[in-house]
């Protein structure tokens, strides 16, 4: 039996076998039966009778299973738990919160390794190997698995689920996608999972993060349905009929991966990923694949994201870029007839967005890491659990310069500023992000009313 990743695992909502050595009492010297414990640049609060040692780490907006949690007594109402005597704190939906208490900020929730243990003793009659650091969101099992933990997505709302023409099951449809050519977004981890994510010579990029939705729109080699004819001359010379045509999906669904002449399935002419592949056609060039986040409202005039407008206003009569909604650029690249990907800088990517009069990535910091807050003092460098890593993340994560936990600058609605994403120099094929708590905060409270929204029904 082994602690391992599943095929489709959420990189931020991973649980974590962790190595607590010590605790750090509350800053509030007047909470007295509270301590805090540190994970990757988290803190958890925790109970001050609880004692150093191995923990499983479920990161914040993340959901157990109901099993564990039963299992361990861990649900606030005793009548779901094993032992009908005892209480928790997790609500029936099993979502992990962060709670904000006397001023500090707790992101996560802390099980003592042992009681994972015995429900493993308990359920499959063995004991999971615990390694230090190891991620996982399955129990393994000889083949069978076992969910542990999972990112939380209320129960999809089919009002807001995109609406497909139905296709006769008879009819066949080609698929034109070369897998050389499009590649979705990579996942952006959350800053604080990094350890040495940022040292003090690092070139780093600072720009705004966007609360909208994610979609890709690329002019890449396709393949084309061929004629008999041309069937045949592939066949007698090996050459491709292969043609630059657009692909486009939201974050992770390709929207006109199959073409038939007879059948428009995948054709989309209501959704925002569809009017915004329209607006951008005539900028892309061979090989070109953008980036990019739609914010504002639908065409139906729902919100993308409720509360954030972003300078736009609702309409069921147009669908206007600048007007119902907007496009923001944040990551372009080129990929060549081999597959082979060139990515676009930051400030690339900026310049190209201005030279088209696009909206793109902002930048809000562009240097040395060091020249950012200057150096820490020497008692901070001197303390035994100090990482600069850590140190600098806490000066971002306070940062009014950057809007964090401000509200957003660019609404005219009050809601908190998302936060922001980081890259570095020689590796701007990735990037990093930092979530503004009260954002976080936000989030969960809507999950617990059970809105949704269309990011996850994608």
């Amino acid at each position: 039996m082994e602690l391992t990743k599943s095929k489709n695992y959420e990189i931020n909502y991973l649980a974590k076998v962790v190595d607590i050595k010590s605790f750090t009492k509350h800053p509030n010297p007047e909470v007295t039966k509270l301590k805090v414990a540190h994970v990757d640049g988290y803190n958890i609060i925790v109970g001050i009778d609880e004692k150093p040692g191995l923990f499983i780490y479920f990161p914040m907006l993340s959901e157990i299973n109901p099993h564990i949690l039963e299992y361990c007594n861990l649900y606030e109402k005793a009548e779901l738990n094993k032992d009908n005597t005892k209480k928790g704190f997790f609500g029936s939906n099993g979502k992990v919160k962060g709670i904000k208490l006397k001023g500090l900020v707790s992101e996560g929730f802390l099980l003592p390794a042992e009681a994972f243990n015995n429900f493993c003793i308990d359920s499959f009659n063995k004991v999971p190997e615990f390694i230090n650091n190891t991620e996982f969101d399955i129990i393994n099992d000889n083949g069978k698995t076992v969910w542990v933990n999972r990112k939380f997505i209320v129960s999809r709302n089919t009002s807001m689920i995109e609406k497909r023409p139905k296709v006769r099951a008879n009819v066949k449809r080609f698929n034109r996608l070369r897998e050389d050519q499009f590649r979705f977004h990579y996942d952006t981890e959350l800053i604080k999972k990094i350890p040495n994510a940022i040292l003090p010579n690092d070139i780093i990029h600072i720009s705004s993060k966007w609360h909208g939705t994610s979609a890709i729109t690329a002019k890449i080699l396709c393949h084309k349905k061929l004629s008999w004819k041309e069937k045949i001359a592939k066949w007698l010379t090996g050459n491709s009929f292969d043609t630059y045509d657009v692909i486009y999906s939201s974050r992770k669904v390709i929207k006109n991966k199959y073409y038939n002449k007879n059948v428009t399935n995948g054709f989309y002419s209501s959704d925002p990923w569809y009017y915004a592949t329209e607006e951008l056609k005539p900028f892309l060039i061979n090989g070109m694949t953008l980036y990019y986040e739609i914010v504002g409202y639908l065409p139906d005039g729902k919100p993308i994201q409720k509360g954030y407008d972003y300078g736009c206003k609702p309409s069921t009569v147009n669908y206007e870029l600048g007007m119902q909604y907007k496009i923001y650029i944040y990551r372009i690249t080129m990929t060549n007839v081999d597959g082979i990907v060139t990515e676009f800088t930051p400030l690339q990517v900026a310049a190209w967005c201005k030279r088209n009069g696009l909206l793109g990535i902002n930048t809000l910091y562009y240097g040395y890491a060091k020249d950012l807050y200057g150096n820490p003092s020497k008692e901070e460098q001197d303390s035994e659990d100090f990482n600069y890593t850590n140190w600098i993340i806490d000066h971002m994560a306070n940062d009014k310069n950057f809007y964090m936990e401000e509200l957003s600058p660019d609404c005219i609605n009050k809601v908190p500023h998302e936060g922001i994403v980081i890259k570095k120099e020689g590796s701007w094929h990735s990037a990093m992000k930092l979530k503004c708590f009260a954002f976080l905060n936000k989030e969960q409270k809507e999950l617990d009313k059970g809105e949704t929204n269309i990011e996850d029904n994608q």
